[in-house]
């Protein structure tokens, strides 16, 4: 084996020891009464010849020099030898192994560092050579088993035993005994997986890494002619065997495990069916669905609707619909009524029976459904009728229909409720629109209400108030879920000290006992309803943190890591993923938090996230306190809130995770740079991560290189100006992001090597270039950016044809370069839905071949989105003018086309929703043109389907024509720094106009001839020319802002009532603005804000106070009197409003106030603001509102000193108010 000695690293045989010193070859001969250096040694004619896991290297080492005692000086010169030695090594895992040491060949046939003599001396001793080599590799070999026999083997032991772990993952929740058992079992299943990847690592190791190098032909014929995939059985068989007998051992084990021999049925179906009874003063934070159900219910606008209630279990679906059952309203307006639990079981014969019975109120004996259906269809037939079908989880629409049909015979006006904890379902059931109903959390007082109830049996808190505060953090901890809080609020029902209530807030919900507590029988009845692969992938939902909000990639990238998305019917791992990921959505695992036309994040419920932490076990980890967790031996996956300020040391517990898979931090924006202190310590040692996330590091480990089964890494607006090439020997890797990573500016050499890799995000990078050979990533499938560079434009575009699996986004970049280019690059990839062209920077004027290149880059007609950037061509590509055909086109961007005089026609693009033209100079008239095309003149109407129109930066542009041009969707129009446009703008053809957005724009009017009733948001801004406002047509329009308008005078006459939904004014900049309309602003105001408005003064205030005092909404009043007259009092008969919750004034010059005047009523004022008030020298003497929760007070010099923390004179006087900031 390698060994140490001094300088020198050998190979040690009986009487030889080979190895290097000071870089140079060096041989050691062992005798009896002799240990010496070869001090000329070197070695010549190595070759290494590989046997997928072992190879054989034959070394002929020159033994030629000064041979010198151990111990005795190099000057003590001893007799002069050459020596022939052939070293015959097996190197195998990163372990080398002398086999032989042997022929040694002494004397004057060989002259010292004569190679042509060795060589010569090789081939006459050539069958002696042969002969030897031959017979050791044989030996060798001879005690080796194909890898693919172990390798299948290990492979079959694991399919069995994850079917053993799927049917025992459904008895682990009333068995301590199970659970202990399944994790031994888990542990063992992960060992002998981490083993298995090991083989198919080095597999693929040897396939990307041929290791070359002379031999004679009968050794390269011996070894090309031995057994494949074979392995020492000293390294690798044992490790196998002890695998394979530690999963023998338990599933033995699993003999002697009472409950493991059950059904899982036995086990977990204990639900207790629902009846329609109902304690309604019971129930709270229900009264405004109540009401909306009912107004459904009452409606009959259908022949039989079927409204489904949906929501994870434990919201209150149940609840919601034995409120509805029970109104009175509902029991005067149906004739027949009916309540079935459907539960797990969708047996459509017992629901029938249970219907007919509810509604007959006589037992049924019929036995044959067929009978039993018609018998109910004539009961029901002409009645209206009201049915509760409770708690449905079959997905079986043939089933259903079966049980449907027997309801046909109902009266019109006929309701079916449905409550389910699955969103397909609902979409099956449900014959409304939108639907279905998602029922969502109670709020934190209508929780208590609830909890008081139960735990202080309805009484009220009374002499229990020490126990409150506790149970309201209780309550917090159940985040609206009506069962938890009912169930916690009961088993506390008879424990009245704080330690039994703070031992309740510090549980876990699987350590409360679980015959007292439904919450987490309740919640894992959901998951023993998921097929095994979607247990898997939601065990590792427990990494996130409560309250993380995650998008479907984060979690789809895990599950792909793990390898537990197989290809299948076509789909890519991904594809499938994100089908899992729905199907979890589906059954209420996850809830939508935030979305954004095509970005979404979702959440956990709480006790969803810890249902996660208990299943998943200790295998995962999610670290989010500063203490370094105890024991991570056995851990997996963990995740950690990372800061910037990590000590050096916080990961270094992470040494004893050998066997981590995952690495997950959290918490900072990608984009906030991480130093990752300590990580280059601890990343060599785990040597099994699949996943990494160093999103924002600034410095790249090194060690990085040598994490061989990584498969995603996520290394996402790093500091790295370059990737080393070795991260090119990580062969597993799937998945690389480095968005963001705006110092990069080329990939490696051997970038092309990673061909197991299928995403690759390089979005923000600087590229200037692609790597060679990127044709070999034969399963990529998202790849952001590709960049053309004059020297290798056109064969890296034909390598992009030869990726045809690509979807998702791409950019293509450095299109200058772009000459010699064949057609049809784009044309196959029908899964690309975002395409953007991008040219670099040019001279004004320059065209080049931009249309050829153009012209030769159309996308497939699938595409959804396309962006052209820079393009210099004067005219656009004919696929782009007749691109109507397309159907599936809903967003085009057209940026920075200087040459372009015109317009594309566009109107007719069917399905577009969002068009952005930007920095198209040229352009001076938009007319006909753009919303017809030559060859269709009037066959449809132009951007039926535009939402979103967005021109800017068109300083060419003076004319646009649109009389008798009707948009009838659009919503959002947005116009910006088109300074020659002076038209007056109608309104009449924007019908459905939600928002209106002006930016240095030459308008001078806003008109409207008719109603915009959809109207809601209107912004001028920098529009010097701008100087009225529609007289009327905008009843909803709720806000206003205005900056900056130089000639606006006046606000419409009777403003008060032609906008009376207007709930916020901001008003900037207009320096011609001095007074409001005599009528007064509208009743509804909520906002008002007044900045820097010259000719506003103690008049206009004292003409804004009429306004004022007759407010009974404003909730926020802002006034800023810079640049105005001097304003130094409010007029006497001022009177704040009562409502206000907030109130800002800057730059008003009084020097007191009168406390009772300006505050004596603001009962609900929260926020106070002053600033640059230079002449106030104090606060009213006396005391501010009881209610304030803030007071700033900024560059008020007078004020700073009086009121300093803790130390000015009248710092007394707002002490109380729990948040102050002076500056």
């Amino acid at each position: 084996m390698w060994k140490e000695d001094g300088a020198a690293t050998v190979v040690r045989d009986q009487s030889w020891i080979v190895g290097v010193v000071d870089g140079r070859a060096r041989v050691r001969r062992l005798a009896e009464k002799e240990s010496r250096w070869c001090s000329g040694a070197a070695t010549v004619n190595c070759c290494s010849l590989n046997c997928d896991y072992g190879t054989v290297i034959v070394s002929f080492v020159i033994a030629g020099g000064i041979w010198c005692d151990g111990g005795v000086s190099e000057r003590e010169r001893q007799r002069r030898e050459t020596s022939l030695v052939m070293v015959v090594l097996w190197r195998e895992r990163g372990l080398t192994a002398v086999i032989e040491v042997a022929f040694e060949l002494q004397g004057t046939e060989i002259e010292e560092r004569d190679s042509l003599a060795v060589t010569e001396l090789q081939q006459r001793h050539e069958s002696k050579f042969n002969q030897h080599i031959v017979g050791v590799i044989q030996d060798k070999l001879g005690r080796r088993v194909p890898l693919s026999v172990v390798q299948e083997k290990l492979q079959e032991e694991l399919f069995y035993v994850n079917s053993v772990l799927d049917d025992a993952e459904g008895k682990q929740l009333n068995s301590p005994t199970v659970k202990y058992w399944l994790d031994d079992l888990k542990e063992a299943v992960y060992d002998a997986d981490d083993l298995l990847q090991e083989i198919k690592t080095e597999t693929l190791r040897q396939k990307m890494e041929p290791e070359s190098g002379s031999s004679t032909t009968k050794v390269q014929e011996l070894v090309s002619s031995s057994p494949s995939h074979a392995f020492d059985s000293a390294l690798i068989n044992s490790r196998v065997d002890k695998v394979l007998k530690r999963l023998e051992v338990l599933m033995e084990r699993k003999k002697n495990v009472p409950d493991l021999n059950k059904s899982a049925g036995h086990i977990v179906s204990q639900t207790i069916p629902s009846t329609c009874l109902v304690e309604e003063s019971g129930v709270y934070g229900r009264d405004k669905e109540r009401e909306a159900f009912i107004k459904l219910l009452l409606s009959d606008d259908e022949k039989i609707s079927v409204i489904p209630i949906v929501g994870m279990g434990g919201i209150g679906k149940t609840t919601l619909a034995k409120l509805l059952y029970n109104d009175a309203r509902v029991e005067h307006h149906f004739d027949l009524q009916a309540w079935a639990c459907v539960s797990e079981k969708f047996d459509v014969f017992r629901i029938s029976q249970q219907i007919y019975e509810s509604m007959s109120s006589d037992a049924c004996q019929i036995v044959n459904l067929n009978l039993l259906q018609s018998k109910l269809k004539a009961h029901l037939m002409g009645k209206k009728f009201f049915l509760v079908l409770d708690d449905i989880w079959n997905k079986n629409y043939n089933q259903w229909e079966l049980l449907r049909s027997a309801f046909e015979s109902g009266a019109h006006g006929s309701t079916v409720i449905v409550t389910t904890r699955i969103e397909e379902v609902a979409s099956m059931v449900g014959t409304l629109q939108p639907q279905p109903h998602c029922l969502m959390p109670i709020s934190e007082d209508d929780g208590w209400l609830l909890f008081e109830k139960h735990a202080f049996k309805g009484r009220g808190v009374g002499a229990h108030s020490h126990l409150e505060e506790i149970g309201r953090q209780i309550v917090r901890k159940c985040n609206g879920l009506p069962l938890a809080i009912k169930s916690l609020g009961g088993l506390l029902r008879s424990k009245l000290t704080v330690r039994e209530w703070k031992s309740i807030l510090d549980s876990e919900i699987w350590e409360l006992p679980h015959e007292e507590s439904d919450i987490l029988p309740s919640l894992w009845l959901s998951y023993v309803h998921l097929p095994s692969h979607l247990k898997r992938c939601f065990a590792y939902c427990s990494l996130f943190p409560k309250n993380y909000k995650f998008r479907t990639s984060e979690l789809v990238f895990l599950w792909m890591a793990e390898d537990i998305l197989k290809p299948q019917n076509k789909k890519t791992a991904e594809e499938i993923g994100n089908d899992y990921f729905n199907d979890l959505r589906s059954m209420s695992f996850f809830q939508l938090s935030w979305s954004y036309r095509n970005a979404q994040l979702f959440i956990m419920h709480d006790l969803i996230n810890d249902l996660a932490s208990f299943v998943s076990g200790e295998f995962c980890f999610r670290w989010e306190d500063s203490d370094s967790p105890n024991n991570l031996s056995k851990i997996r996956h963990l995740s950690c809130m990372r800061k910037y300020d990590d000590d050096d040391d916080k990961f270094e517990a992470l040494q004893q995770a050998k066997c981590l898979r995952t690495f997950l931090p959290l918490g900072l924006f990608p984009s906030i740079k991480w130093p990752g202190r300590g990580l280059h310590e601890v990343l060599p040692k785990l040597q099994c991560l699949r996943m990494l996330k160093l999103s924002g590091i600034e410095e790249l480990p090194d060690s990085v290189s040598n994490l061989k089964h990584l498969r995603h890494m996520d290394m996402s607006y790093c500091s790295i100006k370059k990737l080393p090439d070795t991260i090119c020997s990580l062969y597993n890797l799937q998945a690389l992001l480095l968005s963001g990573c705006s110092n990069i500016t080329e990939l490696p050499p051997n970038f092309g090597r990673l061909i197991k890799l299928t995403h690759v995000d390089v979005e923000g990078t600087k590229l200037i270039k692609m790597p060679p050979h990127m044709g070999n990533l034969k399963d990529l499938q998202v790849l952001t950016k590709f960049v053309l560079d004059k020297h290798t434009a056109g064969d890296n575009l034909l390598v992009l044809k030869k990726l045809r699996n690509l979807r998702g986004k791409l950019e293509i970049s450095g299109l200058e370069h772009g000459s010699g280019l064949e057609a049809d690059i784009l044309m196959d990839k029908k899964l690309l839905n975002e395409v953007r062209f991008n040219w670099g920077r040019r001279r004004l004027g320059e065209e080049g071949n931009a249309l050829e290149v153009l012209e030769k880059l159309e996308p497939n007609p699938n595409l959804e989105s396309l962006t052209i950037d820079r393009y210099g061509g004067k005219m656009f590509p004919g696929w782009l003018r007749y691109y109507s055909s397309s159907p599936a086109l809903v967003y085009l961007k057209l940026s920075g086309c200087a040459n372009c005089k015109s317009l594309p026609s566009l109107g007719q693009l069917p399905s577009l929703r969002e068009l952005h033209i930007s920095s198209l100079n040229g352009v001076v008239y938009i007319g006909h043109e753009f919303y017809y095309s030559d060859d269709n003149t009037f066959a449809n109407k132009p951007f039926r389907s535009l939402e979103s129109l967005t021109l800017e930066w068109m300083s060419g542009w003076e004319v646009w024509s649109h009389e008798g041009v009707l948009f009838p969707n659009l919503s959002k129009l947005h116009l910006s720094q088109c300074p020659n446009l002076t038209q007056t703008l109608a309104l009449d053809n924007f019908s459905m106009l939600k928002e209106v957005d002006l930016n240095r724009i030459g308008f001078s009017h806003l008109t409207s001839s008719q109603e915009c009733p959809e109207l809601v948001r209107l912004t001028l801004s920098h529009c010097p020319n701008f100087v009225s406002f529609p007289d009327g047509g905008l009843p909803n329009l709720t806000d206003i802002l205005i900056t900056d308008c130089e000639k606006l005078g006046s606000w419409p006459e009777q403003m008060h009532t032609l906008l009376p939904s207007l709930r916020s004014l901001s008003v900037s900049d207009c320096p011609e603005l001095e007074s409001f309309p005599e009528g007064g602003l509208p009743a509804q105001l909520k906002s008002l804000h007044i900045d820097n408005c010259k000719k506003f003064n103690a008049n206009s205030l004292q003409n804004l106070n009429k306004g004022l005092r007759s407010f009974t909404s404003l909730e926020e009043l802002g006034l800023n009197f810079n640049g105005c007259e001097e304003v130094d009092s409010f007029p006497e008969e001022t009177l704040l409003p009562s409502t206000l919750t907030r109130l800002h004034i800057i730059l008003l010059n009084l020097k007191t106030m009168d406390g009772d005047k300006w505050f004596g009523h603001l009962n609900s004022l929260e926020t106070l603001e002053f600033e640059d008030c230079y002449e106030l020298q104090c606060l009213p003497d006396t005391r501010l509102p009881a209610s304030l929760r803030f007071l700033g007070i900024y560059k008020c010099s007078l004020l700073e000193r009086r009121y300093e923390r803790e130390k000015g004179e009248d710092w007394p006087k707002i002490a109380h108010i729990p948040r102050i900031i002076i500056e």
